[in-house]
C-alpha cells in the first residue's frame, strides 16, 4: 500500500501558484500517523512544508515502510537528522524568489550537497525559467540528484500567461498545423454552412481525427498558434538538459508540454491523499478547494472528501474510494479531454469540474493525467 500524507500546512514559503489555504496551520497527529505507519511507502508531503511539523523526526522514526519527503530547501534546524531517517527526498528548486517568495537559492545548494543521491530535485518549469533549465539541471546533476521536471498548474490568469504548455493533443495540433490556414478556415465555412466546396475535405480531416480516437478543436488550436511556438521550444530547451543529466548518469523526467486524449492515466491509481486533518481524497488536486486556470478557462474545483481517517482504519479508507477508483484506472474510457473539444469555450459543465459523461467530479482536464504537471511520488 502506497500514501501520501500532508505532514502540515504550515509554509514558510508564499509561492505565487501554491492552492495552499492561508489560515491557522493544522499540523497532523500523531494517531493519525500510527493509522498508516504500516504503509509499503509513505509520501510525506502536500500543502505545507512538512520540516515544519514539531514532531516530524518522530513521524519518521514511526514508520515501517520507505519514506519520501519532498521540501523547499529552506528549514536547518532538522534537516541532517530528517535526512539520516528517509529513503528518498524531493527539494524542489529554483535560481530567485520571483514566483516563491522567501525562497534562497544558498540553502537549497546546502541540502543538495547533504542529500547527494537520495535527492530529486523538482523543477516547476514557467516562462520566466526555461532558459536557465540548463543551470539548475546542472546544479542538480553536479550534486547526484536526479531531477524531475512539472509545468505551473495556474491559480489566476496572470501565472497562466507564464505557462510552456498547450492542453490540447499532440496528434490535433499536428494536424492542423500541417494544413494550409485559408484552407482550414474555408473549410470550417462550408461546413457550418452545411455543404460548399471544402465541406467535404473538411470532413476527411475530422474523419481521420475520429479514426485515430481523437476529437478536435480547430478554432483553439488556430488562435493558439502563439501558446503552441512556446510550447514546442520548451520541448527543445528540455531535449538540451535531458543529454546534461544523461551525462552526469543522473535520472530525467520530463514534462510534457502537450496533451494528449489517447494516453492518460492517473499518477494517484491504487493510492489516496490524507490531509493534516485526517480528511481522505482521492488525490492532491481534490484534497481543497480551489479555483485553477486551465483551457483558457477559470475552473472551480471542490474539495472531494471520501472517508475520515479519525473515524475509520486505512483499509476502509481506500473502499470508501468506490466507484471513482474504476473510472480512473482507465481514464480514457471513463473521461473526455476537454482541451480537445470543439465546445470547451464556455463550458458550463467544465467551469464546474463536470464532463459531459455525467462526472459530477472530473479528471477531464487534470494535467497531472497527462504528465503536463507532474507529482513527486
Amino acid at each position: 500500500m502506497k500514501l501520501q500524507l500532508e505532514v502540515t500546512t504550515s509554509c514558510n514559503l508564499s509561492c505565487e501558484y501554491c492552492f495552499r489555504k492561508r489560515d491557522k496551520p493544522n499540523h497532523v497527529d500523531l494517531s493519525l500517523v500510527e493509522k498508516v505507519a504500516d504503509a509499503d511507502e509513505l509520501v510525506l508531503y502536500g500543502y505545507g512544508e512538512p520540516l515544519l511539523h514539531p514532531q516530524i523526526t518522530r513521524i519518521l522514526e514511526m514508520v515501517n515502510g520507505e519514506t519520501m519527503l519532498s521540501t523547499n530547501g529552506m528549514i536547518d534546524w532538522n534537516f541532517d537528522e530528517v535526512l539520516e531517517l528517509l529513503d528518498r527526498i524531493g527539494i524542489s528548486i529554483d535560481f530567485d524568489a520571483r514566483h516563491r517568495k522567501g525562497l534562497v537559492f544558498r540553502k537549497i545548494e546546502e541540502k543538495l550537497k547533504k542529500a547527494g543521491e537520495k535527492a530529486t530535485t523538482q523543477i516547476v518549469l514557467t516562462r520566466d525559467n526555461i532558459e536557465i533549465l540548463d543551470e539548475l539541471v546542472r546544479v542538480s546533476a553536479e550534486n547526484g540528484a536526479n531531477v524531475q521536471l512539472t509545468n505551473v498548474v495556474a491559480g489566476n490568469l496572470e501565472m497562466y500567461s507564464k505557462t510552456l504548455y498547450f492542453e490540447g493533443s499532440r496528434f490535433c495540433v499536428e494536424t492542423v498545423r500541417g494544413l494550409d490556414r485559408d484552407f482550414i478556415l474555408s473549410a470550417i465555412r462550408d461546413w457550418s454552412r452545411g455543404g460548399g466546396e471544402w465541406a467535404e475535405e473538411y470532413r476527411k480531416i475530422l474523419d481521420r481525427v475520429y479514426e485515430e480516437g481523437y476529437s478536435i478543436n480547430i478554432p483553439y488550436i488556430l488562435e493558439s498558434e502563439g501558446r503552441i511556438e512556446v510550447a514546442m521550444r520548451a520541448e527543445e530547451v528540455v531535449e538540451r538538459c535531458e543529454d546534461i543529466a544523461r551525462s552526469y548518469g543522473v535520472d530525467f523526467e520530463r514534462a510534457s508540454f502537450f496533451g494528449d486524449w489517447r494516453n492518460r492515466e492517473c499518477p494517484y491509481e491504487g493510492m489516496v491523499f490524507i490531509r493534516a486533518d485526517g480528511m481522505v481524497a482521492p488525490c492532491m488536486s481534490f484534497a481543497y478547494t480551489h479555483t485553477e486556470v486551465v483551457n483558457d478557462h477559470f475552473k472551480s474545483v471542490n474539495e472531494h472528501i471520501t472517508a475520515d481517517l479519525n473515524k475509520v482504519d486505512i483499509d476502509s479508507a481506500f473502499e470508501s474510494m468506490g466507484q471513482f477508483n474504476s473510472l480512473r484506472k482507465d481514464m480514457t474510457e471513463n473521461f473526455p479531454w476537454c482541451a480537445d473539444c470543439p465546445h470547451v469555450s464556455g463550458c458550463w459543465y467544465a467551469k464546474q469540474n463536470i464532463d459531459c459523461y455525467a462526472n459530477s467530479v472530473s479528471c477531464s482536464e487534470c494535467l497531472y493525467s497527462v504528465k503536463i504537471a507532474r507529482c513527486l511520488l
